[in-house]
């Protein structure tokens, strides 16, 4: 493999050790549901690439069997981003992450690829100081595949010369669908099966 002209890079459990604390919340948001609980995380921890918004809405609809509309997704939303807020601008960043990213971006253009809505990881960006270190930020709501599609062709390189480190198999497939290198950091429960994946040592 030739040495990447440029770096795309997850957020939660790949930069920082954000993953855990998400799951905490999920948990936290739903715990007036006890008799529910176990299942609505059972769905959460199993779909690891579902953006929140689509999560809100099968548990309500499939789950709790509960009316779900524009208003109850921003309540959900809004308490959920306010949960985890305070949680992640302190938590630790991945072990080697800093030097990373400061190492790299002296040598070629990273981009950040989340799921998390825009306006959150934007906040946490400069809140934790790592905004500088990204040519661009991509986040909800557009799909992975097309922020590399996107990249690529702002760079004007092919999908060969790019590799994208990520920790799940939605990142991983997400990568293969594109032709892109993929590196996977193993995060909270994400076992990969894939035997080719080389490991991004946390």
């Amino acid at each position: 493999m030739v040495d990447p002209q440029v770096i795309l890079l997850d957020f939660d459990g790949v930069i920082i050790e954000s993953v855990g604390i998400k799951d905490q919340t999920f948990e936290e948001l739903y715990k007036e549901y006890p008799q529910h609980l176990s299942h609505i995380m059972e769905y959460h921890l199993s779909h690891n690439a579902t953006i929140r918004f689509k999560k809100f809405r099968y548990i309500a609809e499939n789950i709790l069997n509960k009316p779900y509309g524009a208003q109850k997704e921003q309540e959900l939303s809004k308490m959920f981003s306010e949960l985890v807020f305070e949680k992640i601008v302190h938590c630790p960043l991945v072990k080697g992450a800093k030097e990373f990213l400061e190492y790299f971006c002296a040598k070629v253009p990273l981009y950040l690829i989340s799921i998390s809505p825009e306006d959150e990881l934007s906040r946490v960006l400069d809140v934790r100081g790592l905004k500088k270190n990204f040519k661009q930020v991509y986040a909800n709501p557009i799909k992975k595949s097309e922020a590399f599609k996107n990249i690529l062709t702002y760079e004007q390189l092919d999908a060969s010369e790019a590799m994208y480190i990520g920790d799940t198999p939605e990142d991983y497939q997400a990568a293969v669908d594109v032709g892109i290198p993929f590196n996977g950091r193993k995060s909270r429960m994400c076992i990969y099966p894939y035997s080719r994946l080389s490991s991004v040592r946390s």
